[in-house]
């Protein structure tokens, strides 16, 4: 059964997983558990708490999530038997992230409690928006995330973990190597025309990424989690020389569409 408090630990690109944690922190507070919502972002993981439980959300991406959630995981301060529950979203596989993560913070003493996978909608270089069936797809991952949050307060939720692939997949590609390959193909660059140099992408940017120059200016510690892209009020930022369907969170930012500049 769920501990309180529950210190909820989550990242969110284009706000997909920060919405679905918020619907489990609504759960658990409706059962009088304390539940403090932190972006990984904004952590060092040496000053978490260390009692109730842990909390971590994550979007899937490359197979296994971003670098900047393996960094945080992986420095982790030890559990001492800590709770501890993963909720993913995604839009395709995620071979790489759960079992793996389960590994991880079993080995720094944290009790797994249970893990949960959401499939919601890709907001990674969209050519066609679908707001209708983004809305199916968003209702359906939030109804189960209040049945994740509803079995771990009953302490009937799983962690199941099978060894080998996942494991190896992990190692491959939870780190930079596959991210620092996309940069170089998916490059970010500001329609300058467009542009209102409004600053919102970079005081955005999860990895401080984006400096104001002539325009914003990108460096070369891009994790291509789509926020700079999403939130740009006039959809002025191209990936890879196109621009693209702007997603964020059930259709509340639908600009552009797929062409080539």
């Amino acid at each position: 059964m769920l501990k309180g408090p529950v210190e909820f630990c989550f990242f969110s690109g284009t706000g997909n997983t920060a919405l679905a944690a918020s619907r489990m922190a609504a759960v658990f507070l409706a059962h009088g558990i304390e539940t403090r919502l932190r972006p990984i972002e904004d952590i060092d993981p040496t000053t978490l708490s260390g009692s109730g439980t842990l909390g971590i959300a994550c979007p899937a991406a490359a197979f296994t999530t971003y670098p900047l959630v393996w960094r945080f995981l992986r420095n982790l301060p030890e559990g001492s038997g800590r709770g501890a529950f993963l909720l993913v979203t995604m839009a395709g596989m995620t071979m790489g992230l759960v079992g793996p993560v389960r590994r991880l913070v079993a080995r720094k003493g944290y009790r797994p409690l249970g893990a949960c996978r959401l499939v919601m909608p890709s907001n990674f270089l969209l050519k066609v928006a679908e707001p209708e069936k983004e809305r199916v797809s968003v209702g359906r991952a939030l109804l189960r995330a209040d049945r994740f949050a509803q079995d771990l307060f009953e302490g009937r939720s799983a962690w199941l973990r099978i060894p080998g692939w996942p494991d190896l997949m992990a190692l491959l590609m939870g780190n930079d190597r596959p991210f620092a390959w996309m940069r170089k193909k998916l490059i970010m660059t500001p329609d300058r025309e467009r542009c209102t140099r409004c600053g919102l992408c970079i005081s955005r940017c999860p990895v401080s990424n984006i400096r104001m120059a002539d325009g914003p200016a990108f460096a070369n510690r891009c994790e291509l989690c789509m926020r700079c892209h999403s939130i740009c009020p006039v959809n002025a930022i191209h990936i890879g020389g196109r621009r693209y369907v702007q997603y964020r969170t059930a259709g509340e930012l639908r600009t552009g569409s797929s062409q080539q500049q």
